[in-house]
């Protein structure tokens, strides 16, 4: 049994054993603060004035943008995860362009007050009629924005809220998405897709079909008409196309009456990783004035021109050893 020395010595060695334990956990939880994602966003976002301090862009489901030279108001709204133009006909918006909005938007910086003069508000073009007013809702359908937009400065844009007459700079400019009227909104996206995860493309008109599998990373065999491996610039130049092909423009159910898609003048067909096949169907009107074109994933006809086509279907896929 240990005398009253040993114990001691025992319990002071506890003691410090103790100390460096906790000394280690304290240690411990102050690199997991430090280090937890979105920690140094988190606290950029509290040091920084922003326009929309509530923004949060996923919460976002709602836009209004009501610019004087529209001839309607741009209504834009978030449908089962998807935005729409919500304007009686709910059309497809561009997803690339609403999320660059929506990061212009949470990012909008509120920089020095350049007036507070109600008389003032058209030198800046920011009164209600001039300006391009901007209202923004939650998922709560609580709006969290109201406020109109005017002239240009550098990097920038001068704005005030709708409730307000204090005019600010703010950075960066919205004006490249203000502008944008409901047609620009559309999205005419006819195929969108990860160029990794194509493996067959066929080309197909009424006089030939040139069909290409990947054989590996960069390395495409051309497998009809012929069976050679095909030249990289020409593939290249292909897929730098098609892995964001967009239409000119929508046409209306009676332009669109013209186009015959079952019997299509040219089509594209990709077959995918996982062996599903994305589809886009081309056709002439029987004048050769009008090409129309059509995806496999939606009802909507769109308006191509002679030299999207030609720039599609005029390439040339010569084997990979002859020179062109």
């Amino acid at each position: 049994m240990p005398d009253k020395k040993d114990r001691f010595g025992l319990f002071k060695n506890m003691s410090t054993l103790k100390k460096v334990l906790i000394a280690f956990v304290v240690l411990l939880i102050f690199i997991i603060l430090v280090e937890q994602p979105g920690t140094d966003d988190s606290k950029r976002r509290k040091s920084t004035k922003f326009f929309i301090p509530k923004l949060v862009m996923e919460e976002v489901t709602k836009l209004y943008i009501d610019n004087p030279a529209f001839a309607k108001p741009v209504h834009l709204e978030r449908i089962e995860n998807k935005w729409r133009i919500a304007n009686g006909h709910s059309f497809p918006a561009d997803e690339r362009l609403m999320q660059d909005f929506l990061k212009a938007l949470f990012s909008l910086q509120q920089g020095a007050i350049v007036s507070k003069n109600p008389e003032r508000m058209s030198i800046f073009s920011i009164d209600e009629v001039s300006g391009v007013r901007v209202r923004v809702w939650n998922h709560k359908e609580n709006p969290i924005a109201d406020f109109y937009a005017g002239d240009s400065i550098p990097k920038g844009q001068y704005l005030r809220r709708q409730d307000s007459y204090v005019v600010y700079q703010t950075i960066p400019t919205l004006k490249p998405y203000l502008s944008v009227d409901n047609e620009g909104w559309k999205d005419k996206t006819l195929i969108s897709v990860d160029e990794a995860q194509i493996k067959r493309v066929s080309l197909k008109n009424h006089e030939k079909e040139i069909t290409m599998e990947k054989r590996e990373e960069d390395v495409w065999q051309v497998i009809q008409p012929e069976d050679y491996a095909a030249d990289g610039l020409a593939v290249r130049t292909l897929f730098d196309q098609l892995v964001h092909l967009k239409a000119d423009a929508f046409v209306s159910s009676v332009e669109g009456s013209q186009a015959d898609f079952e019997n299509p003048d040219y089509k594209i067909s990709l077959r995918l990783m996982d062996d599903s096949i994305k589809l886009v169907l081309f056709s002439i009107s029987e004048d050769e004035n009008e090409y129309f074109a059509k995806n496999g994933e939606t009802s909507f006809i769109y308006s191509v021109s002679k030299e999207f086509i030609d720039q599609l279907f005029g390439l040339e896929f010569k084997p990979a050893d002859v020179e062109s």
